[in-house]
């Protein structure tokens, strides 16, 4: 089954430049704007993941672009993505939403490593997002700017 970019570019003739990488990162940003999955099972998951990622910075209330991310970060089994993507998930919840806070921990956890994994279950369990601030920033496009770094804190 192709997809609707790849049966545009099946009449192009293509150069040996746009037939390579390029192809694959335009098919995984059109790929990222599909909204009919909420799970993508294919073969372009991280290209996909940092599209999402780029998306949740664009739109942070979009709960589903926050969900999407986690599954991708699941499905590449990226830990260090897991990490932003889930921390950013709970800025945006706050208290809201215990239940699906805690069914995708559930489904993320096995993923997360044991320190990360302790601090966001702690953060789920006790309601209090400044835990966070353990977690490594690299990968949110929220948590930076929000805590100030450990080593200020005296």
């Amino acid at each position: 089954m192709s997809s609707p970019i790849w049966d545009v570019l099946a009449d192009w003739e293509l150069n040996a430049d746009f037939d390579s990488a390029n192809t694959g990162r335009i098919q995984a940003a059109f790929d990222a704007q599909h909204p009919r999955y909420l799970i993508y099972k294919g073969q372009q998951g991280r290209r996909i993941l940092y599209h999402f990622t780029r998306m949740v910075a664009a739109e942070p209330d979009a709960l589903r672009l926050h969900t999407k991310r986690i599954y991708l970060s699941i499905a590449c089994y990226d830990s260090a993505a897991l990490e932003g993507a889930f921390a950013d998930f709970l800025l945006v919840l706050g208290d809201k939403g215990p239940k699906l806070r805690q069914r995708l921990f559930d489904q993320a956890k096995s993923v997360m490593t044991p320190e990360v994994r302790g601090v966001i279950e702690q953060a789920i369990e006790t309601e209090d997002l400044s835990l966070l601030s353990a977690l490594s920033t690299e990968h949110s496009v929220l948590i930076n700017g929000r805590f100030q770094p450990a080593s200020l804190h005296g």
